[in-house]
């Protein structure tokens, strides 16, 4: 069991993961403003309790207006 807020590292590999593929699917380059807000945005997901990966693509997809404007 993990402590809240930490990952370990296979969940750290899994969220990165989740961050990269999601990050291509959108056309986000890696130096991109908006990558580093969806990272922040995945952890923030992982804190809360939310560690399945399509909860997390479903969580983004549903607040993607914030940082659609910045991946422009």
């Amino acid at each position: 069991m993990t402590i809240r807020g930490i990952a370990d590292a296979e969940q750290l590999t899994e969220l990165t993961k989740i961050l990269d593929d999601y990050c291509e699917h959108a056309g986000i380059k890696g130096d991109h403003p908006a990558r580093e807000r969806l990272a922040r945005r995945i952890m923030s997901l992982f804190n809360h309790g939310i560690v399945d990966p399509e909860a997390i693509n479903w969580a983004l997809d549903s607040s993607a207006q914030g940082w659609q404007a910045e991946a422009v």
